[in-house]
């Protein structure tokens, strides 16, 4: 059964619609458009008019719609939540975000992706995103006028970062940057997953210096990014989309900066998508690529973010999907009874492998403590008995010995050799490991500084998590890790 999903990518200046029909096998592009937005006074009555022109050459009818709005609409924040529990998150994250947004928790629209645990215990580093409820009403309003209830509506151009992340290798870094003609969006693609996301304001200026400013904006959030994540990030590339006519030379201007191989997204020939549009113009990736990477992660199910989920209709579902769901349940009947029986079957078994069980913990009781005359519950009588000797018993405490940070800092110091050069970057002491993260000459001198720490009567381990020479090629960037 094939499936159509229809991507509109909501833009400041501008409209795209990208339709895609999936089957088994394939996927391919069966329509595209682009609309302006018109009148920069009341930009809502410009977007209804552009939406209408669009719903006009690409009827969305039979279609499931996914939406993206600007990202400059969103706030964004990297939190740490003492909870691995999704809906545990999802109850406490307004009371965490309300105290650094300026709005009420009650007026925000707010999801999250959870990222990798935060070491032990039950806290969860996440990426919050939110959406004053008033900027989203009407975008809700407008695509309303030409009957369109979406299924999600997320950040404009989160969905072609998921699509990077999804074909990154394993251990591979990116940077994606949608640049629009007022605001541009950084993403941070590290071990598969968007890690961080930043919306500014583009320079005012043009040509060479509009991307020196550009270029400073993106170096700064990843200097803030680095000194918060727990480990170093080296992307591969960059990768652009949404650049404004304006910015023909974008991509040289920015690899030649920031010393960095950067290109264009062009998403349907990265994925070797078909064009079986009957639009005679051509594609345009730098307009279209949002959309169709709207298409693409809601066909393939990538996880990332959602502002529409209670505003779903479940009776359009349910009138949309009948037929399927008649079959499905008369399966799902069926099911149900084979379990039923199956169950009964499994009762009735383990009913008779307890009572040879029951049987067998008498008798071992029976035998353990012959004194005991009257018995009515073996088990639990049995472990009353084992907790009273175990009280009778003399137990001895292990006493663990409290090491004082500045005991370690001292026994570091003093056993790194002064004929080894290091630059100590960062340095983390928690309650079981401590990690040493700096700069030095060589391998070599890695290695020897490894030796020497492991003779440091406090660590039980020290093990090289990472050496790699830097961009200079004359340093070795290391982290080291060493167990308490």
């Amino acid at each position: 059964m094939s499936r159509k999903v229809l991507g509109i990518d909501i833009r400041n200046t501008s409209v795209a619609a990208v339709l895609v029909e999936s089957g088994l096998r394939e996927k391919r592009i069966t329509a595209h458009a682009h609309r302006p937005i018109s009148g920069a006074e009341d930009f809502q009555s410009g977007l209804r008019a552009a939406l209408q022109s669009l719903a006009e050459e690409i009827d969305p009818a039979g279609c499931d719609c996914v939406v993206a709005i600007s990202a400059d609409h969103f706030s964004y924040r990297n939190l740490r939540i003492p909870f691995k529990n999704a809906r545990k998150i999802q109850l406490v994250l307004p009371f965490e975000l309300e105290p650094i947004l300026p709005y009420p928790a009650d007026e925000l629209v707010i999801d999250f992706i959870q990222l990798s645990a935060a070491g032990q215990g039950d806290q969860s580093d996440i990426f919050a995103v939110a959406l004053p409820r008033q900027r989203l009403d009407p975008f809700i309003e407008a695509l309303s006028g030409i009957d369109v209830d979406p299924e999600i509506i997320t950040v404009g151009g989160l969905p072609a970062a998921l699509c990077l992340a999804a074909e990154a290798d394993p251990g591979e870094d990116r940077l994606a940057i949608e640049i629009g003609e007022h605001s541009s969006a950084l993403f941070v693609i590290a071990g598969g997953q968007v890690k961080l996301i930043r919306s500014f304001a583009n320079p005012a200026e043009a040509g060479a210096d509009r991307i020196k400013v550009l270029c400073s904006m993106i170096r700064h959030t990843l200097a803030a990014y680095g000194d918060n994540a727990d480990t170093e990030f080296h992307p591969l590339d960059l990768v652009v989309t949404g650049k404004d006519s304006k910015d023909d030379d974008v991509e040289d201007g920015l690899a030649k900066i920031l010393n960095l191989p950067a290109k264009a997204l062009n998403l349907n020939q990265r994925l070797a998508i078909a064009d079986d549009s009957p639009d005679s113009r051509k594609w345009n990736a730098a307009l279209l690529d949002g959309a169709l990477a709207l298409a693409i992660t809601a066909i393939e199910g990538y996880d990332g973010l959602n502002f529409h989920r209670g505003q779903f209709a479940a009776r359009k579902f349910v009138a949309k999907h009948k037929t399927h769901l008649i079959k499905s349940g008369i399966l799902a009947a069926a099911v149900l009874a084979l379990l039923v029986i199956n169950v009964a079957i499994e009762s009735y078994t383990l009913n008779r492998q307890l009572s040879r069980l029951d049987q067998q913990i008498t008798g071992i009781f029976k035998a353990t403590f012959p004194r005991v005359k009257r018995i009515q519950d073996a088990y639990q009588q049995m472990q009353i008995n084992v907790r009273q000797a175990k009280n009778n018993a003399v137990l001895q405490a292990e006493t663990t010995t409290h090491i004082r940070s500045i005991d370690i800092l001292n026994r570091i110091s003093q056993s790194i050799p002064v004929s080894v050069p290091i630059d100590v970057s960062r340095l983390v002491i928690s309650a079981e490991t401590v990690l040493i993260s700096g700069k030095t000459d060589g391998f070599k001198a890695v290695d020897e500084i490894k030796n020497q720490l492991e003779k440091i009567d406090f660590f039980k381990k020290v093990t090289i998590s990472s050496a790699n020479i830097d961009r200079s090629g004359k340093e070795v960037r290391f982290q080291l890790k060493a167990e308490l």
